[in-house]
Parts: C-alpha cells; sequence; structure tokens
C-alpha cells in the first residue's frame, strides 16, 4: 500500500513560469509520484500560461493549491472554467485545452504515459 499527503509531497517544489510558448517544463516544479497502469500521476506547480496539450484519453486534474482557468476548445468555440483548491477537472481525451494561473497553483495530475501533444499558444 502506498499513502501520500499531497500537500506534503508539493512542499518542496518550486514555481515554474510557464509561458504559452514553452515547449519544455523544467522538473524542479514537477514530481512524479507514481505510474498508475498505462497513465503517470504527478504534482505540478506553476505559475502563468501554458501552452494547448491534448491527450488520447481523459486526464484528470486535482487542485492542491491556488486556482488555475482551465480552456477546452471544442467544435462549439473556446469555454473557461475556474478551478480553486479541492476542485477535480476531469479533461475529455482528444480535446485540445491550457490553463493560465497568475498566481501560484498547484495541481496532480493523472495523465497517459504517450500520445500527449502540445501546440504553442499565440501570447
Amino acid at each position: 500500500m502506498m499513502i501520500f499527503n499531497l500537500p506534503k509531497e508539493a512542499t518542496d517544489l518550486s514555481v515554474i513560469d510557464i509561458g504559452k510558448k514553452t515547449e519544455e517544463v523544467s522538473t524542479n516544479g514537477l514530481k512524479m509520484l507514481f505510474s498508475f497502469g498505462p497513465h503517470d500521476v504527478g504534482l505540478l506547480r506553476f505559475r502563468g500560461s501554458t501552452p494547448w496539450e491534448e491527450h488520447p484519453n481523459d486526464e484528470f486534474l486535482l487542485v492542491v493549491e491556488g486556482e488555475t482557468m482551465l480552456t477546452l476548445r471544442t467544435a462549439n468555440g473556446e469555454t473557461t472554467s475556474t478551478a480553486k483548491k479541492g476542485d477535480v477537472l476531469v479533461v475529455p481525451g482528444k480535446i485540445w485545452h491550457r490553463q493560465d494561473a497568475p498566481d501560484p497553483v498547484t495541481l496532480m495530475f493523472i495523465t497517459n504515459h504517450d500520445g500527449n501533444r502540445h501546440q504553442p499558444a499565440s501570447e
């Protein structure tokens, strides 16, 4: 059995300043916790605006600290929702999405090992 206390696991994470055109994420603000079947489970702490990304399957996000605005790009246009500490977001697979967090946010994520795509956004 494994037990993880997410706030405790996040204490040593630094804040990644990320921009819409960032292609690689520094590992100081990223902590892989474990594998879960074909998925990675980890923590990410960042501030800024992420590039667009897409996953082959649904992605699970839990806001551990702070808040983030998640934008989905669908056939009907873009929709944005704000998630705060304790909120869970389920991002549908094969949907382009991005996040904006003007202040630091810490997320737990469960996402595929492989098949993820990224696309820089216009600033």
